[in-house]
């Protein structure tokens, strides 16, 4: 038998066989198509973390506060992480430089709003689903003279760990007398 002959004889089965796979191939990439345009596109995965002053302005923070007086600012958590997350906000006096992954050895206080100390922090718990924010107004208080640096410690999932960090400087001065003039 000659290849002629045995081309021949199986010419029908090939052309049905080809004519099958390129239908599959066909089918497969129309469906791998709809796929490709409704699949959620995932981008960069990350948290939005930031204070602002009253006014909802990232500018014109309480830096110059009398002993005991109160200042408020607002603190804004973002979860665009592409999922639910539970963060921890920790908010407290520090004189140390916290990078990320820097465990925080500090015993938190479950108290949101009061006076700020270098030996506990106000913590608040808050559970953020993709793009959502949370806006949490604080208002804290130093009772002590001199410059402070208020830390804002963003941790997730309940871990002592350092994932989004920032600070504010503020002076804090004696009350001036009143005088009776």
């Amino acid at each position: 038998m000659n290849f002629k002959d045995y081309y021949n004889k199986y010419k029908k089965t090939l052309e049905k066989s080809l004519t099958i796979i390129l239908l599959i191939l066909l089918i497969a990439s129309i469906g791998l198509t709809i796929y490709l345009i409704n699949a959620p596109k995932i981008g960069e995965r990350f948290t939005e973390f930031y204070i602002l002053n009253e006014d909802l302005k990232a500018y014109n923070y309480p830096t110059q506060l009398y002993e005991n007086e109160s200042g408020v600012v607002i603190i804004g958590v973002r979860n665009l992480e592409y999922r639910p997350m539970n963060y921890t906000v920790w908010v407290f006096l520090s004189n140390d430089t916290y990078d990320y992954n820097y465990s925080i050895n500090i015993t938190p206080k479950n108290l949101w709003n009061g006076t700020l100390s270098y030996n506990y922090a106000l913590s608040k718990k808050v559970s953020l689903i993709h793009n959502e924010t949370a806006l949490m107004p604080l208002n804290f208080s130093i009772d002590s003279v001199g410059k402070h640096k208020v830390e804002f410690i963003l941790s997730i999932e309940n871990e002592k760990k350092v994932y989004r960090e920032l600070h504010l400087w503020v002076n804090v001065s004696k009350p001036r007398e009143k005088s009776l003039i």
